[in-house]
């Protein structure tokens, strides 16, 4: 029982430790801005897997993953 916790508490931290990689490379939002984030499968940017957008609002809209391949654009709110 305890070695089954032990390697479920091990792949969970393998798995926190990876995910939080590619989140911590998205260029932060700042206020007074809308912001898009595109995700793409290769480092051609052929294949749009998800995205991520900002509103003026604060609203958040996601769908799709996040990689490592970003188109990041932003614009200021009026």
């Amino acid at each position: 029982m305890i070695r089954r916790v032990l390697a479920v508490a091990a792949l969970a931290t393998a798995v926190l430790a990876t995910v939080p990689t590619a989140a911590q490379a998205l260029p932060a939002c700042r206020a007074g801005y809308m912001c898009n984030s595109q995700f793409f499968s290769d480092a051609a940017r052929t294949n749009l897997v998800g995205v991520k957008t900002e509103f003026c609002s604060g609203e958040v809209s996601t769908w799709g993953r996040v990689t490592g391949y970003l188109n990041w654009s932003t614009s200021a709110c009026s």
